[in-house]
């Protein structure tokens, strides 16, 4: 008598499940790309293409199990999602400056020019850079200029400026966001600011092809929309309408878009899904109702397939005026193949169009997986589709069925609904990327939503409309009424008591883990789908019982941060490196930042104690352990016998016995941020350079390459 194959009841079950099989393919792909992106080196240029070409053939093989064939097609999906990741850069791959260049006289064509609330700040094309070799200049350079007196930048136009460049940034912390891997792939190898006002070149009519041409014409007409925007309504809300309308987020003031993060509503001001698809709506209906009241057209023409192919010009015309960003191309890709399928008469919204969606996101540009947009955005659609399509039977019954009072009922509870699943599918990325949750986002939400979708929004497409007549205050004026209610709604929320959840900076598999539980919940449909809520729920742990790091070296030398308790941690210096010194607080979970002592002071009881010389640092999880931090090499007599370790913003060029080693200049020079964390076994610790690897957009220093 043979014995039953365990296995049996797990192949009949993927079997069921055989028309979801074709879904999973964006997650193969988005597994290689990220496996692309997890590796400390450069890997064969070949490597992508060698693993698909290798299990394509396997998966050919004859199989008596179907597991077997569909494991082998699915590791060839993510030799495929590697290929067009290594593909991309390839192509993104040039010069990067290696240190700092300048004050340089540097001249380019104005590629893109985006407003700031402390100037200007543009990137330029064909750069040529004084006294800097062809081979050595990178493509694209970003340029912040702040003086005043110099010509008005017109994208296309060729201009030149003094400036001082440097290589774009690597994180500020190890597992940080990486400026620098971003820059890459935008081909962007130097970014500076301006020392001088801009000016216009002699070259300053450029040849440039047609569709480059019409590019820059966008930009132009964009940038001059923003300037009508921002003349027309006061700074409180043009700035806002401007990022809903030209997508320069930048017009925002800082401050207030900080409140707007902490309610909740960053989502409003990155143009995407919704924006798209409230302008899409907008031309539908209202191209729709129009053809409908002409007779004659009605009923002898397809007018809904032409009321789609309307609100298809009209959301390709708001994604060039928008500014063409990442997360407007994905959202409009998304919304053509809606379109596309309402004008065939096809089911427009499912999951197969989500994983066509993802894989032409994944073919054209691969890089963006890494980013927050595209894990935020997909992760909250894919969990949005996954139970309206569960709903589906039930919710026309529900329109039908109640009279005008539920039916606004239904309306609250759906916006309610979307909110809720958008935010349960987006949660543990959001605290993975931003360190910290609005508590009042759902309620925030339930308000600004539907004020943006029925007042901000029409108002605002219709002053576009406007515009070129001069008309275009006679709508931006009420699309501000609403944003000044939007933004009430945002002080309120961000400022109520325990508005934040904050946690510090969780390991990089932990979106990766929840992304593999959301997918597994939402693509399958038998009762194994509830064995996603496995990892969704160790994303959750892992996120929430993360530690933040005890000590944080600037990779400068310039500042050190060192936690004090859970409620505080104490910078070197108050007044220079904000950007940072606000990048390490999000890391260590949001606690209050206080100066160094001085004079012998200490902080903490006696966790730190400082004169002018250094620090000594008693870490609260581990106070046994002394920590000498030295500003110079006074005090490395008296502190290299005493101190377990020892971190020295100069050189140590001396024997130095400190039982957990030595941290100097040259060492952060080398290996750029140190983050430390202490306990009983000893100290752990992380540098960028270790946490990036060594890639093509991470060069370590001049120095290490001769």
């Amino acid at each position: 008598m043979s014995m039953p194959d365990p296995l049996t009841p797990l192949a009949d079950t993927l079997a069921q499940e055989r028309e979801r099989w074709v879904l999973w393919v964006p997650v193969a792909l988005l597994a290689g790309i990220s496996g692309y992106f997890a590796l400390p080196f450069e890997p064969w240029p070949f490597a992508g293409l060698a693993i698909t070409a290798a299990f394509l053939l396997l998966a050919l093989l004859p199989y008596r199990t179907l597991g077997v064939r569909l494991f082998f097609l699915a590791i060839m999906f993510c030799g495929v999602g590697f290929a067009l990741v290594q593909w991309e850069a390839a192509r993104s791959d040039g010069p990067i400056l290696r240190s700092e260049v300048g004050p340089r006289m540097v001249s380019g064509i104005i590629r893109v020019v985006e407003p700031r609330d402390k100037g200007i700040r543009i990137t330029l094309d064909d750069v040529v850079i004084d006294r800097l070799e062809t081979d050595e200049t990178p493509r694209r350079i970003r340029i912040t200029v702040r003086t005043h007196g110099g010509i008005e930048p017109i994208p296309g136009q060729r201009v030149r400026i003094l400036a001082m460049l440097d290589a774009p940034p690597p994180p500020t912390y190890p597992g940080g966001f990486d400026f620098a891997r971003e820059a890459y792939f935008d081909s962007i190898g130097g970014v500076g600011f301006a020392v001088g006002p801009l000016e216009r070149a002699e070259d300053d009519t450029p040849e440039v092809s047609w569709l480059r041409s019409f590019l820059l014409a966008v930009e132009r007409t964009r940038l001059a929309a923003t300037d009508q925007i921002l003349e027309t309504l006061p700074e409180r809300t043009g700035g806002v309408a401007a990022a809903l309308l030209t997508g320069h987020r930048s017009a925002v003031p800082s401050e207030q878009l900080e409140t707007i993060r902490m309610a909740g509503l960053a989502h409003l001001l990155a143009i995407s899904g919704l924006h798209l698809g409230l302008v899409t709506a907008i031309f539908f209906f209202v191209i729709r109702g129009f053809l409908a009241t002409l007779e004659p057209v009605a009923l002898r023409f397809p007018i809904k397939t032409w009321a789609a192919l309307g609100a298809l010009v009209g959301a390709f015309g708001y994604l060039l005026i928008s500014g063409m960003t990442v997360p407007t191309q994905r959202a409009f890709l998304m919304t053509a193949i809606v379109l596309i399928a309402v004008a065939i008469g096809r089911q427009a919204i499912s999951l197969r169009l989500v994983a066509l969606a993802a894989v032409a996101v994944m073919v054209i540009s691969p890089h963006v997986v890494t980013g927050a947009s595209f894990q935020l955005s997909f992760a909250a659609v894919i969990g949005l589709v996954a139970v309206y399509e569960a709903l589906k039977d039930r919710w026309p019954r529900w329109r039908v069925a109640q009279g005008p009072f539920s039916r606004i009922v239904l309306y609250v509870g759906g916006v309610a609904l979307t909110t809720l699943v958008a935010n349960f599918a987006t949660a543990p990325l959001v605290l993975a990327q931003f360190g910290r949750f609005a508590t009042y986002g759902l309620f925030a939400n339930l308000i600004a939503v539907p004020v943006t979708a029925f007042w901000i929004m029409p108002w605002g497409l219709l002053s576009l409309i406007l515009m070129p007549m001069g008309l275009e205050g006679l709508a931006l004026v009420p699309m501000g009424w609403g944003i000044d209610l939007v933004l009430i709604v945002a002080e309120e929320a961000a400022h109520a008591p325990y508005s934040q959840v904050h946690v510090s900076a969780a390991p990089f598999w932990v979106p990766a883990v929840f992304g593999l539980g959301l997918v597994w919940l939402c693509i399958w449909r038998s009762r194994w789908r509830a064995l996603g809520f496995a990892p969704i729920l160790l994303a959750l742990i892992v996120t929430f019982l993360a530690r933040p790091p005890d000590v944080l070296v600037h990779g400068d030398a310039d500042l050190v941060a060192v936690r004090i308790s859970d409620e505080e941690v104490a910078f070197s210096a108050l007044r220079r490196g904000k950007f940072v010194r606000e990048s390490w607080l999000g890391a260590m979970a949001e606690p209050a930042a206080v100066g160094w002592p001085v004079n012998g002071l200490a902080l903490g009881g006696n966790t730190l104690r400082c004169d002018s010389l250094g620090c000594i640092y008693r870490p609260p999880d581990a106070p046994e352990t002394t920590v000498a931090i030295e500003q110079g090499v006074a005090a490395l007599d008296d502190d290299c016998g005493v101190a377990d370790l020892i971190i020295s913003m100069v050189p140590i060029r001396r024997e130095c016995s400190a039982s957990l080693g030595t941290i100097d200049r040259f060492d952060l020079w080398r290996y750029g941020t140190h983050a430390l964390w202490f306990g009983a076994d000893g100290v752990r610790i992380e540098t960028v350079r270790g946490a990036r690897g060594e890639r093509t957009w991470s060069p370590g220093p001049e120095s290490d390459d001769e």
